[in-house]
């Protein structure tokens, strides 16, 4: 008898509801026949080295690494150092299927390969991304419509088109380097989102007018590396850990990113991660 799918789910890094994520993880695994395992960041990026490719059929990012986070302070970039650089890429060279959501977008600031990587960045604080001068990113909680693009997509399959109170982000997302997958209609106007970093540094709620416009794309698809990856934007709380479409979109997507599809595909189109 085959042994069941495996996947590890890494937190850490930015505050949930761990009981909450925990028990949708448990249930998208029984739907899928799978066991699971937990980990914790710092501590967690032990297991994202290419020494431990095998051991896991996906890995499920909901962390937050590499920021440090005060009221009161500026967010303070905090490496990778050169070891977890080279063990990332290590791993995702060789075909490590990833499901990234919600606020692991703004992993890895300092590292301009992890936003290759997932196809985009969430910026906590003003700074440069690809030679551009981005102000920082905003966010804003509301009840929005999300159409499904890629219909003969694996990882949209049996999605219909669904409504979700979840945090929406205005970011920079690298739309010609992504196959995409869901996008929102609601509105991206910046004086609707509120600016990240003064939010952190002062507690003030002061909207992101200045930011250019947003994307549209609240899921896509990827290769990192040679690793097939997907990224799914909602993930903030308990009405989208509950949501039954949502808790479909976990399951499909690690699926896909954990089959011999998924990794021919991002293996005959290859993204190396820049420094």
């Amino acid at each position: 008898m085959p042994r069941p799918g495996r996947v590890l789910a890494v937190t850490g890094g930015h505050r949930i509801d761990l009981a909450e994520f925990v028990e949708m993880l448990a249930a998208v695994c029984d739907d899928l026949g799978w066991v699971w395992a937990h980990a914790t960041q710092p501590s967690a990026q032990q297991w994202l080295r290419p020494e431990h490719i095998g051991a896991w059929d996906a890995i499920l990012l909901h962390d937050l690494p590499g920021l440090r986070l005060a009221r009161g302070q500026a967010p303070v970039p905090v490496g990778p150092g050169d070891d977890v650089r080279a063990g990332v890429r290590q791993l995702l060279a060789t075909g490590q299927g990833v499901v990234v959501t919600h606020h692991a977008l703004a992993g890895w600031p300092s590292w301009e390969g992890w936003a290759t990587a997932v196809g985009g960045r969430y910026l906590y604080a003003p700074g440069m991304l690809r030679g551009q001068q981005w102000p920082s990113s905003g966010y804003r909680m509301a009840r929005h419509h999300i159409d499904v693009i890629a219909t003969d997509h694996p990882v949209c399959a049996g999605i219909q088109p669904f409504d979700v109170d979840d945090e929406l982000y205005l970011c920079p997302v690298f739309e010609d380097e992504v196959v995409p997958l869901l996008a929102t209609t609601a509105d991206l106007d910046g004086q609707q989102f509120i600016s990240t970093f003064e939010a952190v540094r002062d507690g003030l709620e002061l909207d992101a007018a200045l930011h250019p416009a947003g994307s549209r794309l609240v899921a896509w698809a990827k290769s990192a590396e040679r690793s097939p990856l997907v990224y799914l934007q909602p993930g903030h709380g308990r009405e989208t850990m509950q949501h039954p479409q949502y808790r479909r979109l976990l399951v499909n997507a690690l699926r896909w990113v954990a089959s011999p599809e998924a990794h021919g595909w991002a293996a005959a189109h290859p993204s190396p991660l820049p420094d």
